[in-house]
C-alpha cells in the first residue's frame, strides 16, 4: 500500500534579495493573501545603505517609503501586535481539514499497530502524512510571521522617518544605532525569504528577530529615559540657579529701599507703617521701616538687619561688631512690658509693630545699691536714679532708662 507525497510543495518558496514591505493586503473570501504583491504600494530597506552622514541615511530610508493614506495607516495600526498579525483572519477549510488530521491520524497509527502484515508500512505511511501536515503548517506560520516581521520593521521606518529632528547629539547617535538595526534585520529578514520556510530552524530565525529587535527597543527606552532624567535635573538646576538670582535681586532692591528710608529720616515711617511695614528700632535709636513682605520670618528679618548695617558710619559699623558676635536679641517694647522675640513667636508679628534691637553689654558694679553705667555710644557715665523703671522679668530684675547726654534707651538685668 503506497501513499503518494507531492515534494513540489517545499520547493520554490524564495521570495528574493530585498524586503518587501506592503502597507496594505488584500482579502479575498475573508482571508488575508499574504502572497499577493502591489507594485505600487512596495517599499524596502535596502541592506547596504553606505551613507557616512546619518541625516542622509534617514532621509534615504523615508525617500524608499511611499506616502501613507489613512486606510493604509488603519492597516498598519491594527497589525502592530505580532500575534494579532499572524492569527488575524478566519479559518480556512484547508486548514481545519489539517487540524482533524494532525489529530485523528496518531489514534489510527497506533490502531493500525495490531494488523498483521500491512501495521507497519501503514504506521510509516500515517507518520509520513504526519510529517507533511506539519510541514505545511510550519511554512504557513513561518510565511505568516515573515509577513508580520516585514510590516514591524515598516512600521519602524516609518516611525523613524516621521520623527522630529534630533535634539542633541546623543539623540542623533540613538538614532544611527536605530537605522543600523533596521539594515541589519532586513537582511536578515532577506536571508530568510530565501531558505525553505518549512524548515524549524526559519522558525528559530524568525523568533530571534523579534527578539532582537524587542531587546533592542527596551534597550532605546531605558538610555532615552536616562536622557530625560538627565534633562530634567539640568533644568531643575537653571530653576534653582534663576530662583537664587532673584532672591538676591529682592536683597539687594530691599537694601537699596532700606537705605532710601534712612536717609530720608524718621519722617517717612508713619506713610510706610499705613503701607505695612514694621518699624526696627536699632541699638542707635534710629528708626527703619521695613515692608512685611521681608519680614515674614525671623531668620528673614535677621539677615535684613545685617544688611542693613553693611554701611561705613561709626555706628552701623559698632553694632555690626554686635550682631557677629551675636551679643544682640529683638524685642517688642511697650514700656512696662518687654517681650522677646524668638522664631516661634514670630507669626504674631503684625504691620505697624516696634522691634527694638538691643545689644548685650556687660560690666561690673561696685556696689548694690548703686548702679552705673557707661554708654558705650557717646562714653556719658549714668547713675539709675527715680527716671528708671524696674520690673520683673524671668525671675531677675530690669532696669529701663535713658542715657542722660545721648538719649539711648537701655536695660540693665541684675
Amino acid at each position: 500500500m503506497s501513499i503518494p507525497f507531492n515534494l513540489k510543495l517545499f520547493q520554490g518558496f524564495g521570495l528574493g534579495k530585498v524586503i518587501a514591505f506592503r502597507s496594505k493586503r488584500s482579502k479575498q473570501k475573508g482571508q488575508h493573501n499574504s502572497t499577493t504583491t502591489n507594485p505600487e504600494g512596495i517599499s524596502s530597506i535596502p541592506a547596504n545603505v553606505s551613507n557616512p552622514v546619518p541625516a542622509l541615511v534617514l532621509s534615504s530610508i523615508s525617500s524608499l517609503v511611499p506616502p501613507v493614506s489613512p486606510i493604509r495607516q488603519s492597516a498598519l495600526e491594527a497589525s502592530i501586535d505580532p500575534s494579532s498579525a499572524r492569527y488575524s483572519g478566519g479559518v480556512s477549510l484547508a486548514r481545519e481539514a489539517s487540524d482533524m488530521a494532525q489529530v485523528a491520524l496518531p489514534f489510527v497509527q497506533a490502531i493500525t499497530g495490531a494488523i498483521p502484515l500491512v501495521g507497519a508500512p501503514m504506521q510509516a505511511a500515517i507518520n509520513g502524512i504526519l510529517t507533511g501536515l506539519q510541514a505545511i503548517d510550519r511554512r504557513s506560520q513561518n510565511k505568516s510571521d515573515l509577513d508580520a516581521l516585514t510590516s514591524r520593521l515598516n512600521r519602524l521606518c516609518l516611525n523613524l522617518c516621521n520623527a522630529p529632528l534630533a535634539r542633541d547629539p546623543a539623540e542623533q547617535y540613538r538614532r544611527d544605532s536605530f537605522v543600523r538595526m533596521l539594515q541589519s534585520t532586513s537582511a536578515r529578514v532577506a536571508t530568510l525569504h530565501e531558505r525553505c520556510l518549512a524548515s524549524t530552524p526559519v522558525t528559530q530565525a524568525i523568533a530571534g528577530c523579534f527578539m532582537d529587535i524587542d531587546h533592542y527597543l527596551a534597550d532605546y527606552l531605558w538610555s532615552f529615559q536616562m536622557q530625560s532624567q538627565h534633562d530634567i535635573q539640568e533644568k531643575l538646576m537653571i530653576l534653582q540657579k534663576q530662583i537664587e538670582d532673584q532672591n538676591k535681586l529682592l536683597i539687594t532692591n530691599q537694601s537699596l529701599m532700606i537705605r532710601l528710608q534712612f536717609s530720608m529720616g524718621p519722617s517717612a515711617s508713619p506713610v510706610a507703617t499705613a503701607l505695612g511695614c514694621v518699624t526696627l528700632v536699632d541699638a542707635t535709636g534710629h528708626h527703619h521701616d521695613i515692608p512685611m513682605n521681608f519680614c515674614t520670618s525671623y531668620q528673614q528679618l535677621n539677615n535684613m538687619i545685617r544688611v542693613l548695617f553693611e554701611r561705613d558710619t561709626f555706628e552701623a559699623q559698632l553694632q555690626r561688631r554686635y550682631i557677629e558676635k551675636g551679643e544682640y536679641d529683638l524685642c517688642i517694647d511697650e514700656g512696662m512690658q518687654v517681650t522677646p522675640l524668638t522664631s516661634h513667636k514670630w507669626s504674631s508679628i503684625e504691620a505697624g509693630t516696634k522691634i527694638v534691637m538691643r545689644v548685650t553689654i556687660q560690666q561690673q558694679t561696685r556696689s548694690l545699691s548703686e548702679v552705673d553705667y557707661k554708654c558705650r555710644f557717646c562714653g556719658a557715665v549714668n547713675r539709675l536714679g527715680v527716671r528708671s523703671v524696674n520690673y520683673q522679668s524671668r525671675g531677675g530684675t530690669v532696669c529701663s532708662t535713658d542715657c542722660r547726654e545721648c538719649k539711648r534707651r537701655f536695660q540693665i538685668t541684675r
